[in-house]
């Protein structure tokens, strides 16, 4: 059972930013992952979203989710809401994954 349910509901808002903080293995990736899509679906372009992450590891993590989650978007709404967009405005993402702005701090 996940105790903050309600939180994580919360972070996928696109009205606010979010730092999110927890231990590994909290899934914090995954919640990161959805809330860029869920960006991705209020935005005109792509490089308007910026993700923030400490690790190489962890900004490669969201970049691999997120594409595999648009390559295959069956049983994800949010993912097919975005496939969708991605190919009504010609985005190409899976073609052209550097219009992911997905750094690490060290990067920004």
């Amino acid at each position: 059972m996940i105790y903050d349910h309600e939180i994580r509901t919360q972070a996928l808002s696109p009205r606010d930013s979010f730092i999110v903080q927890a231990p590994a293995g909290s899934g914090k990736t995954t919640l990161l992952t959805q809330r860029f899509l869920t960006l991705l679906t209020t935005v005109s372009e792509p490089e308007e979203i910026l993700a923030v992450t400490f690790t190489r590891k962890a900004a490669g993590e969201m970049r691999h989710r997120i594409l595999t989650a648009l390559a295959n978007p069956e049983g994800d709404a949010i993912a097919k809401a975005v496939s969708k967009r991605n190919q009504a405005l010609n985005w190409h993402l899976v073609e052209n994954p550097s219009r992911l702005r997905i750094m690490t701090i060290d990067a920004l």
